[in-house]
Protein backbone atom coordinates (compact mmCIF):
# COMPACT_ATOMS: atom_id res chain seq x y z
CA UNK A 1 0.00 0.00 0.00
CA UNK A 2 2.80 2.38 0.84
CA UNK A 3 4.37 1.80 -2.57
CA UNK A 4 1.02 2.52 -4.21
CA UNK A 5 0.90 5.84 -2.38
CA UNK A 6 4.46 6.63 -3.44
CA UNK A 7 3.60 5.64 -7.01
CA UNK A 8 0.68 8.08 -6.97
CA UNK A 9 2.95 10.87 -5.75
CA UNK A 10 5.46 10.18 -8.52
CA UNK A 11 2.60 10.06 -11.03
CA UNK A 12 1.32 13.41 -9.80
CA UNK A 13 4.73 14.96 -10.45
CA UNK A 14 4.77 13.80 -14.09
CA UNK A 15 1.12 13.53 -15.11
CA UNK A 16 -0.84 15.79 -12.78
CA UNK A 17 -3.63 16.46 -15.26
CA UNK A 18 -4.19 12.76 -15.92
CA UNK A 19 -5.32 12.19 -12.33
CA UNK A 20 -8.79 13.50 -13.10
CA UNK A 21 -9.02 11.03 -15.95
CA UNK A 22 -7.95 8.19 -13.66
CA UNK A 23 -10.62 9.15 -11.11
CA UNK A 24 -13.20 9.24 -13.89
CA UNK A 25 -12.08 5.78 -15.02
CA UNK A 26 -12.60 4.52 -11.45
CA UNK A 27 -16.09 6.05 -11.43
CA UNK A 28 -16.90 4.33 -14.74
CA UNK A 29 -15.86 1.05 -13.13
CA UNK A 30 -18.18 1.76 -10.20
CA UNK A 31 -21.06 2.72 -12.52
CA UNK A 32 -20.63 -0.60 -14.33
CA UNK A 33 -21.18 -2.43 -11.05
CA UNK A 34 -24.08 -0.43 -9.64
CA UNK A 35 -26.88 -2.74 -10.74
CA UNK A 36 -26.85 -6.32 -9.42
CA UNK A 37 -27.10 -8.69 -12.36
CA UNK A 38 -25.95 -12.00 -13.73
CA UNK A 39 -23.73 -10.13 -16.21
CA UNK A 40 -21.87 -8.39 -13.40
CA UNK A 41 -21.53 -11.72 -11.58
CA UNK A 42 -20.10 -13.43 -14.67
CA UNK A 43 -17.67 -10.58 -15.34
CA UNK A 44 -16.44 -10.55 -11.74
CA UNK A 45 -16.12 -14.35 -11.69
CA UNK A 46 -14.18 -14.16 -14.95
CA UNK A 47 -11.63 -11.80 -13.41
CA UNK A 48 -11.39 -13.37 -9.95
CA UNK A 49 -11.42 -17.01 -11.04
CA UNK A 50 -9.27 -16.22 -14.07
CA UNK A 51 -6.51 -14.79 -11.91
CA UNK A 52 -6.76 -17.76 -9.52
CA UNK A 53 -6.59 -20.26 -12.40
CA UNK A 54 -3.62 -18.50 -14.00
CA UNK A 55 -1.78 -18.45 -10.67
CA UNK A 56 -2.60 -22.09 -10.04
CA UNK A 57 -1.41 -23.06 -13.54
CA UNK A 58 1.83 -21.11 -13.11
CA UNK A 59 2.44 -22.71 -9.73
CA UNK A 60 1.74 -26.19 -11.11
CA UNK A 61 3.88 -25.71 -14.22
CA UNK A 62 6.86 -24.21 -12.44
CA UNK A 63 6.49 -26.22 -9.25
CA UNK A 64 7.30 -23.04 -7.38
CA UNK A 65 4.88 -21.37 -4.99
CA UNK A 66 6.86 -18.15 -4.78
CA UNK A 67 4.95 -16.74 -7.76
CA UNK A 68 2.01 -16.10 -5.42
CA UNK A 69 3.92 -13.53 -3.37
CA UNK A 70 4.52 -11.04 -6.22
CA UNK A 71 0.84 -11.22 -7.16
CA UNK A 72 -0.18 -10.36 -3.59
CA UNK A 73 2.37 -7.54 -3.66
CA UNK A 74 0.95 -6.14 -6.92
CA UNK A 75 -2.59 -6.28 -5.53
CA UNK A 76 -1.41 -4.33 -2.48
CA UNK A 77 0.29 -1.69 -4.63
CA UNK A 78 -2.86 -1.37 -6.74
CA UNK A 79 -5.00 -0.98 -3.62
CA UNK A 80 -2.67 1.66 -2.19
CA UNK A 81 -2.60 3.57 -5.47
CA UNK A 82 -6.41 3.58 -5.81
CA UNK A 83 -6.96 4.53 -2.17
CA UNK A 84 -4.42 7.33 -2.41
CA UNK A 85 -5.92 8.57 -5.68
CA UNK A 86 -9.42 8.74 -4.20
CA UNK A 87 -8.28 10.32 -0.94
CA UNK A 88 -6.21 12.88 -2.85
CA UNK A 89 -9.18 13.79 -5.03
CA UNK A 90 -12.01 13.62 -2.47
CA UNK A 91 -10.35 13.61 0.96
CA UNK A 92 -12.15 11.46 3.55
CA UNK A 93 -15.06 10.92 1.15
CA UNK A 94 -12.66 9.07 -1.15
CA UNK A 95 -11.70 6.72 1.66
CA UNK A 96 -15.38 6.09 2.40
CA UNK A 97 -15.93 5.37 -1.30
CA UNK A 98 -13.05 2.87 -1.35
CA UNK A 99 -14.34 1.15 1.80
CA UNK A 100 -17.80 0.90 0.24
CA UNK A 101 -16.28 -0.64 -2.87
CA UNK A 102 -14.49 -3.26 -0.76
CA UNK A 103 -17.45 -4.19 1.44
CA UNK A 104 -18.62 -6.97 2.00
CA UNK A 105 -16.67 -9.16 -0.43
CA UNK A 106 -13.28 -8.38 1.05
CA UNK A 107 -14.44 -9.90 4.33
CA UNK A 108 -14.23 -13.11 2.26
CA UNK A 109 -11.23 -12.34 0.01
CA UNK A 110 -8.76 -11.18 2.68
CA UNK A 111 -9.15 -14.23 5.00
CA UNK A 112 -9.09 -16.43 1.89
CA UNK A 113 -5.80 -14.88 0.75
CA UNK A 114 -4.33 -15.40 4.24
CA UNK A 115 -5.52 -19.03 4.14
CA UNK A 116 -3.96 -19.51 0.70
CA UNK A 117 -0.66 -17.97 1.82
CA UNK A 118 -0.58 -20.26 4.88
CA UNK A 119 -1.38 -23.24 2.67
CA UNK A 120 1.36 -22.26 0.22
CA UNK A 121 3.89 -21.85 3.02
CA UNK A 122 3.08 -25.25 4.48
CA UNK A 123 2.92 -26.79 1.01
CA UNK A 124 6.50 -25.75 0.29
CA UNK A 125 7.60 -27.93 3.19
CA UNK A 126 5.75 -30.99 1.86
CA UNK A 127 6.64 -33.26 -1.01
CA UNK A 128 3.07 -34.01 -2.15
CA UNK A 129 0.83 -31.65 -4.12
CA UNK A 130 -2.22 -29.87 -2.73
CA UNK A 131 -5.40 -31.89 -2.58
CA UNK A 132 -8.20 -31.36 -5.06
CA UNK A 133 -10.63 -30.90 -2.19
CA UNK A 134 -8.73 -27.84 -0.91
CA UNK A 135 -8.68 -26.35 -4.40
CA UNK A 136 -12.44 -26.87 -4.76
CA UNK A 137 -13.04 -25.21 -1.38
CA UNK A 138 -10.86 -22.24 -2.36
CA UNK A 139 -12.66 -21.78 -5.69
CA UNK A 140 -16.03 -22.13 -3.95
CA UNK A 141 -15.10 -19.37 -1.51
CA UNK A 142 -13.96 -17.19 -4.42
CA UNK A 143 -17.37 -17.74 -6.08
CA UNK A 144 -19.07 -16.76 -2.79
CA UNK A 145 -17.00 -13.56 -2.75
CA UNK A 146 -17.97 -12.90 -6.38
CA UNK A 147 -21.63 -13.30 -5.42
CA UNK A 148 -21.26 -10.79 -2.61
CA UNK A 149 -19.39 -8.43 -4.91
CA UNK A 150 -22.01 -8.58 -7.65
CA UNK A 151 -25.26 -8.68 -5.65
CA UNK A 152 -24.64 -7.08 -2.22
CA UNK A 153 -21.88 -4.57 -3.00
CA UNK A 154 -23.95 -2.57 -5.56
CA UNK A 155 -26.55 -1.86 -2.87
CA UNK A 156 -23.84 -0.60 -0.50
CA UNK A 157 -22.26 1.48 -3.28
CA UNK A 158 -25.57 3.12 -4.14
CA UNK A 159 -26.16 4.10 -0.51
CA UNK A 160 -22.64 5.50 -0.05
CA UNK A 161 -22.48 7.34 -3.37
CA UNK A 162 -25.96 8.79 -2.84
CA UNK A 163 -25.08 10.09 0.63
CA UNK A 164 -21.45 11.15 0.17
CA UNK A 165 -21.06 12.24 -3.48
Amino acid sequence: MVLGTLLLNVTMEFWGTALTEQVEQYHRLLQGQMEPSLGVFIRICFYRLGIALILMACIRLTGNYYILYPSVFLMSVSFGYTLSLLSFRYGLRGIVCMLAYLCPQYFIYIPLMILILKEVSSQMDRAFPASLRRSVVIFSIIILGCGLESYINPVILKIVLKNFF
